[in-house]
């Protein structure tokens, strides 16, 4: 049975030398499989056995594999209606605890579901809540989850009733067994014209949200806020981000849960309509709804002239905020890509090497471009002094196709960030490896894919399984595979 890392958001570098290099490769037998309307995800381990979903026109299914990605099972979700909108999986392990949205009578309905490690239904799926699908809005985002960080507690929520003066939701506590604990409908003042960011879920079951303003086409806030409900699900608390005279771009959050500590990223500009200056920082204090600390952390000369950009002050205006990674001595490590979508006013055909798989924009008189570039992680330590930083470069271009094959696959090995990259630059691509200690080095490698498989990583949707296992789906023409990398 594989046992992932306990802290997944906590990391205890080692000064051992780079230890993250794939030594093996295992590839899954292919299966049919078409992007255009069909979903794949990793679930992970559950008993011995690696999972992985895959729906198509065919139908829904578990397919179970060996850590050699032999095939030891294929389970159909049969009990699924017929049109699913959404699906989510949390692995346990002995346990699958699977949450979709089904579109039936007009009505998005969300379910539960728990099989045993066998993929076995063990209950009748639970119906959790419903909502009136809305007219001519398709990407609208119906139910949101939060799972907690040891999985006791899964939190299932949607916005409800849009009253005059309230933003109303539909909470949904359940325990792992999927017993309801609470369900409320807790509201936000309309007032603080919000734009809701990511959700986190703590073991106690509190929630967390960060919300922002976007006051300006670069996507500036002058305010923005933690959020939390407690477990009760009563009512929400909201604290603002203390930014004074500054805005904020990119806002993300991560838990410790052993310290009630949110940790809190941002870049920040001194100006609305000015570039980005550096990294604003604050530990927001679960338990006192205030923040301990909160620091402006400034970017330098140093930094900016080895930013890949012609115009330094310009430098860092694309990138975002990916991760935070916090060290058992109080520093951190900050995780960022430069990242930009642009729309082309006319039609073109000069796709990316990655576009023949995007869908066919025919007479469109727009084209939307996907530009995902270099990755910067920052080290700082516990009194937000810059230790070191250090560029992954990379250059990934594609249109209409969301960047399917851009960005990266990410592993915390415990002594190690390792990023899985393609690299899109030559007339094949190929698959890189690149290994951060934590003082900051960095060593490449360009992995050999094997012979038996030859198709195209979806790197951003690999997923890491164990303390040292990435799994990621490479497409092959019209099907698919799942490859197994140890490292």
């Amino acid at each position: 049975m594989k046992k992932i890392i306990s802290a997944a958001f906590t990391i205890l570098f080692l000064s051992l030398g780079i230890t993250a290099y794939a030594q093996e490769i295992f590839y899954s037998k292919e299966s049919k499989f078409s992007f255009e309307n069909s979903d794949i995800s990793v679930l992970g381990w559950s008993g011995d056995r690696l999972y992985t979903y895959r729906a198509s026109r065919e139908g829904y299914f578990l397919d179970a594999y060996n850590d050699s990605m032999r095939l030891l099972a294929t389970v159909a979700l049969d009990f699924f209606p017929k049109k699913i909108y959404e699906t989510k999986f949390v692995s346990y392990d002995n346990q699958i605890i699977i949450l979709y949205q089904a579109v039936q009578n007009n009505y998005i309905v969300q379910y539960a579901a728990k099989l045993d490690d066998k993929a076995r239904l063990l209950e009748r799926p639970m119906v959790l809540d419903s909502v009136k699908a809305g007219w001519f809005n398709s990407d609208r985002k119906y139910y949101s989850y939060a799972v907690s960080n040891d999985k006791s507690k899964i939190m299932v929520f949607g916005l409800g009733n849009r009253k005059e003066k309230l933003i109303t939701f539909n909470a949904l506590l359940l325990d792992k067994d999927l017993n309801l604990l609470t369900s409320s409908q807790p509201g936000i003042n309309r007032d603080l014209d919000i734009n809701l960011g990511q959700s986190l879920l703590g073991n106690d079951g509190t929630l967390y949200l960060s919300a922002y303003s976007e006051e300006n086409a670069k996507r500036f806030s002058s305010n923005a806020w933690i959020f939390s409900l407690s477990p009760d699900g009563q009512s929400f608390k909201n604290l603002p981000l203390p930014l004074e005279t500054s805005y904020i771009s990119g806002m993300f959050i991560k838990l410790d849960d052993a310290k009630n500590i949110l940790y809190t990223a941002a870049f920040y500009s001194e100006r609305k309509s000015g570039n980005l200056d550096g990294v604003f920082y604050g530990l927001f204090d679960a338990r006192s709804n205030t923040f301990a600390t909160t620091k402006l952390l400034p970017f330098d000369s140093k930094i900016r002239d080895a930013v890949d950009e012609r115009n330094k002050k310009k430098a860092f205006n694309d990138f975002q905020v990916r991760n935070i990674i916090v060290k058992n001595d109080g520093g951190f490590v900050l995780v960022t890509e430069s990242y930009y979508m642009s729309v082309r006013n006319h039609y073109a055909n000069n796709y990316g090497y990655y576009s023949r798989y995007s869908y066919n924009p025919g007479m469109n008189r727009s084209t939307r471009e996907f530009y995902y570039g270099d990755v910067l992680a920052i080290g700082y330590n516990a009194a937000g002094e810059r230790s070191w930083y250090n560029f992954i470069r990379k250059q990934q271009y594609s249109q209409e196709d969301e960047g399917m094959f851009s960005s990266f696959a990410f592993l915390n090995s415990g002594a190690t960030l390792a990023f899985l990259y393609n690299d899109f630059s030559a007339t094949k691509s190929t698959l890189n490896l690149a290994a951060l200690d934590g003082n900051g080095s960095l060593q490449f490698k360009k992995l050999n894919m094997g012979k038996v498989v030859v198709g195209d990583w979806i790197t951003k949707m690999g997923k890491q399984t164990d303390a040292t296992e990435l799994v990621v789906p490479v497409l092959r023409k019209n099907t698919i595979v799942f490859a197994r990398l140890n490292f």
